[in-house]
């Protein structure tokens, strides 16, 4: 079997699992946050919150934090009491958004199984993890039995060869790869393997198997080195890649930086759990760092998490980007959820590293929501208008 097949039969007890078989999954790790645990609440009551035995959960509060509303603030105390009932661990200080934290404070491993109540659980991939999102409802199943129902998914690879031309990012050749194989992709679990993984830092990693969940794919993981393609292979040279960007209203339809430069902006976004990591944030300070961005545009920073900010201030980055106009953010999701600090209005052009460029998705239905690379997002933002290297 290969490593997926072998890594779902281990965690199911089976000596082997194939596509389309139903099985059950002994899951390694539970996720939660604030985004949607009022509804994985809501469900886990139903059981009066039954915890199995051995249950490894994690939550985060940083989708609204600090609280914007007395509702959220409501939810966080609710959070915390359960989270000390149950013995839950759980990261409600301004630790940072879900997928960093676990990142930084979890030991993950190659076939790890994960279950979290979010669309981008996938990041753990990056450490060759297998995480599946569902919904709140049977992620309060899962809190109950330990176990997680799987119909056993197609595997595909994407095979990346070469380095990234400078001027590029990994969040560039993710939206390539939405660009032009969000079709063969959707439904599937994504292997990904390759010469470019060689020297692609974890962030970089990270930001790849962030972002392919907006395809529709059930998980994306990196596969380990000693492990061989699984079934349909489908290359990439990365060294082909050009800036790229997504446009309204769907971060599948993605075109070249070129094709838009010149469009004016108002809001520029850098941060979050698609691009708030140390590399990120070097990238967008090597663009700004003694220049100030355009009058016309506010540019907020969200570092993924409080290791992340802590580490700008000793090498100086946050000092930087104040300078050059940049406000920045608690670490955690930041404007992203559409529920406080930096909300878009009607007639609002943004360019962001964001993960959902839907209507509505940072505000008003109104505003325009570009995705892009840090590096894109940083030269917009100082020219007022979307911008290429």
């Amino acid at each position: 079997m290969n490593f997926f097949a072998q890594s779902l039969a281990r965690s199911a007890s089976l000596p082997e699992v194939t596509s389309g078989q139903v099985i059950n999954l002994k899951v390694d790790l539970i996720l939660g946050h604030d985004g949607t645990w009022s509804k994985v609440l809501s469900a886990w009551k139903k059981s009066e919150c039954k915890l199995a035995e051995g249950n490894k959960v994690l939550i985060t509060v940083d989708h609204a934090f600090p609280a914007p509303s007395i509702q959220e603030r409501i939810l966080q105390k609710e959070l915390y009491k359960i989270a000390s009932d149950k013995k839950i661990q759980l990261y409600n200080q301004g630790e940072g958004v879900l997928h960093q934290v676990v990142a930084e404070r979890i030991p993950l491993q190659p076939g790890t199984i994960i279950v979290g109540a979010d669309g981008h659980v996938a990041t753990s991939g990056a450490f060759g993890a297998i995480a599946f999102s569902v919904s709140p409802e049977i992620l309060a199943s899962v809190l109950e039995t330990g176990y997680y129902e799987l119909k056993v998914p197609e595997v595909i690879t994407i095979n990346i060869e070469n380095n990234l031309p400078a001027n590029t990012m990994a969040r560039d050749l993710a939206l390539y790869i939405m660009q032009n194989f969000h079709q063969n992709i959707k439904g599937k679990a994504v292997a990904i393997q390759g010469s470019f993984l060689d020297s692609a830092s974890i962030d970089s990693k990270m930001a790849l198997c962030n972002f392919l969940p907006e395809a529709g794919v059930v998980t994306a993981f990196i596969l380990p080195a000693e492990a061989e393609s699984e079934g349909e292979v489908l290359n990439v040279d990365a060294n082909s890649i050009k800036p790229l960007l997504a446009i309204p209203p769907a971060s599948t339809n993605v075109k070249s930086v070129k094709d838009l430069e010149g469009k004016q902006i108002s809001v520029a976004i850098i941060g979050g759990c698609s691009a708030g990591r140390l590399e990120d944030m070097l990238a967008c300070t090597n663009i700004l760092k003694g220049k100030r961005i355009h009058p016309g545009v506010t540019l907020l920073i969200v570092p993924a998490s409080a290791a992340v900010a802590n580490k700008m201030d000793e090498m100086g980055l946050t000092s930087l980007l104040r300078e050059s106009g940049a406000v920045i953010l608690p670490p955690g999701c930041g404007p992203c959820p559409g529920k406080h600090l930096g909300l878009l209005s009607a007639g609002d052009v943004a360019i962001t590293t964001t993960i959902r460029n839907t209507p509505g998705r940072i505000g008003s239905e109104e505003a325009e929501i570009y995705l892009a690379s840090p590096l894109t997002v940083a030269l917009s933002a100082l020219n007022g208008a979307i911008t290429g290297p």
